[in-house]
Formats: structure tokens, sequence, C-alpha cells
């Protein structure tokens, strides 16, 4: 290659950086050995924690779309308070109206599904799915907020709940969590003790032993 040619490519090379477009390793291995890949796009994309509490606090209070019925019209909540009440049915948009138990789902949705277990409708999974991501529970190691809080159920532990943080201060834990609050179908928040005081291994929830925290990255 010329002196001439190997400049352009550089040059050619630069401006698909600048673009944002992502350059595979033989793309990159033309402008010089050793280059590191650009990020893809949909990493760069993944919301900050910051941007996660947000979103968790926003759909405490925005009319959500959700069914009363399989093929029911589609309705909007009326949000109150700190409760976002969808119908009881398990029939709304953070499962796409699927029916099925949605704190997975909703958990998901706040972290733009960025990051996310590959089977993140499964609670279980926000544990076993993420690799050293996941936390197991230590009273002194807090979790921050934009984690997902995990527990299992104790009379079958292949299930269970997760709950997104929002806010850590002292030893106390708020999150907000969907396929919760009334009529066990509502994005609702709650305020845990991080101390385990009744031997369900943290944070508790009747019926549940904690397991512990992960994290978005």
């Amino acid at each position: 290659m010329s002196h001439r040619t190997s400049r352009l490519t550089a040059v050619a090379l630069s401006a698909l950086l600048a673009a944002g477009v992502a350059v595979g390793p033989a793309q990159a291995g033309s402008a010089g050995a050793g280059k590191t890949a650009v990020s893809s796009a949909s990493s760069a994309q993944a919301p900050t924690r910051q941007q996660i509490v947000a979103k968790a606090n926003e759909a405490l209070t925005k009319p959500t779309k959700y069914k009363t019925s399989k093929n029911g019209s589609v309705r909007l909540s009326k949000p109150k308070r700190d409760n976002n009440y969808l119908g009881g049915r398990n029939l709304n948009e953070y499962n796409n109206y699927n029916g099925q138990a949605w704190c997975g789902y909703f958990a998901a949705a706040m972290w733009g599904k960025q990051g996310v277990p590959t089977k993140y409708p499964a609670s279980q999974q926000w544990r076993t799915g993420l690799g050293k991501r996941f936390h197991a529970y230590n009273p002194r190691q807090l979790p921050q907020p934009g984690d997902v809080l995990v527990w299992s159920n104790r009379s079958d532990a292949r299930f269970g709940h997760v709950g997104v943080v929002v806010a850590v201060k002292g030893r106390t834990v708020s999150t907000v969590e969907g396929n919760a609050g009334q009529g066990s179908d509502s994005v609702t928040r709650r305020s845990y003790d991080w101390k385990d005081t009744r031997n369900t291994g943290g944070p508790y929830l009747q019926g549940k032993n904690f397991r512990g925290f992960s994290t978005p990255r």
C-alpha cells in the first residue's frame, strides 16, 4: 500500500469514528495493528444510574397502559401517591399484555433493556444471569441507586421478586418495584432496612429470602 493510500484510509477511518460508526477489528487493523474496536452504539446508549432512577420515579406518577382482560380495550392508569395500579390482571405495557408476572419486565424497562439478563422476565435470572454484576447479600455492602434487588420465594427458590433501587440513605434502601403494591399489580415505592432483622438474608419481604443485588454495568 502506498503512503498516499494509507493516509486516505486513516482519514476515512477517522471520519467513521467521528460519526459514531462502530468499527470492527478488520477495519481498525487497516489503520494500524493493535487498535481497539469502537464500542457498539447499543452499549453507548445504556442509561446512567441517574437516568434509571428518574425513569423509575416517573413510572410511579405516569398514566400507564393496561388491560383488564386479554382481549379488552387499553386503559390508562390513574396513579395515586406512591402507587400506580395497573388493573390486577398482569396485562400492561411493561410485559406487552402477556399476563405474566412482570417485576423483571419492569426492571428491564428501567435499565432500557441494556445489560439485562438474557431471560430478564424470570426474577432469578437477575441473580444467576449477570455473572460478577450480581453481589450476594453482605450487611456491610449496600447497593447504589439504579441497582436491582433480588429475592427468592421460600416455597420455591426458582421464583421470586426484583425491585429497582432509587435511593440509599444511611441503612435504608428505597425502591420502585413493578408487580407489587395494590393488588400485587402496581408500580409502587417501598423502603427496606438493610439489616437482616428476620433471618431472611437481608431486606424483608413476606415469604421470601433476600439474595443480593445486581448492578447495571
